[in-house]
């Protein structure tokens, strides 16, 4: 059966865009704003690293607001794009200030600008996504479209890998390095969003004129069987990956002797851009969920794997390594496209469109996620007599084996088990949408 598309081509490339330069944001603010504001600023390490934590729990809650916003408020220009102008604007300050700022600085300093970039980040990022989901009404073509909203994420997630190797291999420092990546965001940001914005059009939403009181409209939203099971599978999920991210130096430092864990993560990138096709074309084949359950299957044989790998194992662990990393895009592309179906069920309850509050829920959910498991890896660590900084004997390394490689397995079946049986299928889908397109037409589908 010939595929059904709404969206040429052009249109899907430059929707995609933005994705790349929201990409230099988050991994500078993981990796060299700490260094940089404790190392060369002189700002306390306990301090810093609580102001990052307050900054990122702001998303709980401006990611609602945003999203109801960016649903019911209706201008000239649509709904969305007014967001990401803005967003582009306040994104633009914020870089600025926290990635070239002029000493000396204060904690309330970092705190307020770290809070405005993820504010920015939040008006750019929710609003695109769900725009994403309203571009097709297609199954598999939302695929297709986030696939290349995720393509443009990755090869960011490169270019803000070689970019610090670049600065760093002619001696720069972290503070080099947060400024040249901040006047790559300021050079690369306001471009890719005049491109969407030029270049994508905004559907024309007919949504229901009652209006839904808040309370009402989440109360329909949790009776959403579908949502609240991809919410259960995503929130699971990502305290498994996040358990693993957050202890992988440590693990490939100590445990493998990895020298250089930037070539390690090139690796990783790069195989996850290559393998977006594949997670597309195995999503039209055997439905979305079941390609994440395949991707889930795959991170636990890897990640079983690197259990039996010790000292100067460096190949086979970079090959595990890059094995996973064939399925980092797919625990975002398929999630978004399948969140993107779900809205289809609450519009048909409704009669509303209301993509910018599921994707604003979502994104809460993945953020608790994140930092439970933050949280509970470091203080398993912790409990294990791990020394970060000092030497460890065969017993605690032992441990560190055991959560890095077995106990993020455990998470991961969790999800498999419960993805796999996930009810909202093409066929299905196919269904509710006859049944919109019915009443949109003034008819009643049988």
């Amino acid at each position: 059966m010939k595929p059904q598309r709404d969206v040429p081509l052009g249109t899907k490339l430059a929707y995609g865009t933005v994705n790349l330069p929201l990409s230099f944001i988050g991994f500078p603010l993981v990796i060299y704003v700490a260094p940089f504001y404790t190392g060369e600023l002189g700002l306390p390490l306990g301090l810093v690293g609580l102001m990052l934590f307050i900054g990122r729990i702001t998303d709980v809650i401006t990611d609602p607001i945003v999203g109801i916003l960016s649903d019911k408020v209706q201008t000239r220009f649509g709904r969305r794009k007014i967001w990401l102008a803005t967003g582009t604007l306040v994104m633009c300050i914020g870089v600025w200030q926290l990635f070239i700022p002029t000493p000396p600085v204060s904690i309330w300093y970092l705190l307020l600008w770290v809070a405005v970039v993820y504010l920015g980040f939040t008006m750019i990022a929710l609003p695109h996504e769900a725009w994403g989901g309203e571009l097709s009404s297609h199954y598999h073509e939302r695929t297709q479209i986030t696939g290349t909203r995720q393509t443009f994420g990755l090869i960011g997630l490169i270019v803000a890998t070689v970019v610090p190797a670049i600065v760093i291999g002619q001696g720069g420092s972290s503070g080099d390095v947060l400024r040249a990546l901040g006047l790559t965001v300021l050079a690369t940001l306001p471009v890719a969003v005049l491109i969407v914005c030029r270049f994508v059009p905004e559907k024309k939403m007919v949504v229901g004129e009652e209006h839904i009181p808040f309370w009402r409209g989440l109360r329909l939203m949790t009776r959403n069987g579908p949502f609240k099971r991809i919410l259960i599978v995503l929130f699971i999920a990502v305290i498994g990956e996040t358990f693993r991210i957050t202890i992988t130096y440590f693990f490939a430092m100590q445990v493998i002797g990895i020298a250089n864990l930037g070539t390690l993560y090139l690796w990783y990138f790069a195989t996850g851009l290559l393998a977006i096709p594949v997670w597309i074309a195995l999503g039209r084949r055997i439905g979305k969920h079941r390609a994440l359950a395949t991707s889930f299957s795959i991170i636990i044989l890897s990640s079983v794997g690197m259990y039996f790998l010790g000292k100067g194992d460096v190949v086979l662990f970079t090959i595990l390594f890059s094995v996973k990393g064939f399925c980092f895009g797919s625990l975002q592309l398929l999630p978004s496209a399948m969140v993107a179906d779900v809205v289809d069920i609450d519009t048909l309850r409704t009669g509303q469109k209301r993509q910018g509050l599921f994707y604003a829920v979502t994104g809460v959910v993945l953020k608790l996620g994140m930092a439970l498991g933050q949280g509970l890896s470091l203080n398993l660590l912790q409990v294990a007599g791990f020394d970060p900084g000092g030497a460890n004997g065969p017993e605690v390394l032992r441990w560190l084996s055991i959560f890095y490689c077995v106990a993020p397995c455990f998470f991961f079946a969790v999800a498999l088990w419960l993805v796999w049986g996930y009810p909202l299928t093409a066929a299905r889908h196919r269904r509710i949408q006859d049944r919109l397109n019915g009443r949109a037409a003034g008819v009643t589908p049988a």
